[in-house]
């Protein structure tokens, strides 16, 4: 704590209102970039159109063309034990066409199946009445309702995941809520 001082009322009038402004301009800092390590610990979701695991791991070469050429930004590179695999958040052909091994083939984007969204109904700031506006998930959806719409339950309305749900992530990588209350779980490695 400070020392106290006294302070006259013309210090008072210019210090006081410019103490305010210095605590708020403190407290206004640029936009950090989204803290996604929580997803290091999470299994792998492969870009759409992987092979299976077995076969992707033996085929990718590595070379992240996926990853740069991906509209999202979405595929991060992860190095596992020598080898490299994507880790998508993104439903795009660009990855699938940019890939020169064949770990990732050209799929029509309704049989693409990365995974599948869960939802933490206490963490989503819709279900959980923190902000009962909250759509972001559903809004940004690439698949539309048929994957993932609102619905209302018991006098409270939320996001409701549909069979439709590829696993893109598109609505994990958007969700307001740190770590994010709605996750993909990954397709059973074959």
């Amino acid at each position: 704590m400070g020392k106290d001082r006294n302070v006259g009322r013309k210090e008072f009038f210019r210090e006081g209102p410019l103490s305010i402004i210095r605590a708020f301009m403190q407290g206004v800092q640029e936009p950090r970039a989204r803290d996604n390590s929580y997803l290091a610990e999470a299994p792998l979701i492969r870009p759409p159109g992987a092979a299976p695991e077995v076969d992707f791991l033996n085929i990718c070469d590595g070379g992240g063309a996926c990853a740069k050429s991906c509209p999202a930004d979405a595929i991060l590179m992860v190095p596992r034990e020598g080898d490299s695999g994507g880790f998508s958040l993104y439903l795009s052909a660009a990855c699938m066409k940019a890939c020169p091994s064949g770990a990732l083939t050209l799929v029509p984007r309704e049989l693409i199946r990365m995974g599948r969204a869960k939802l933490d109904f206490d963490e989503c700031l819709a279900w959980s009445g923190l902000d009962e506006m909250c759509s972001y998930c559903v809004d940004r959806c690439p698949m539309g309702t048929d994957a993932l719409r609102m619905e209302e339950k018991e006098g409270r309305r939320g996001p409701a995941v549909e069979a439709g749900c590829v696993g893109c992530g598109v609505c994990e990588y958007h969700c307001p809520v740190f770590p994010a209350a709605i996750r993909i779980e990954g397709r059973s490695p074959a």
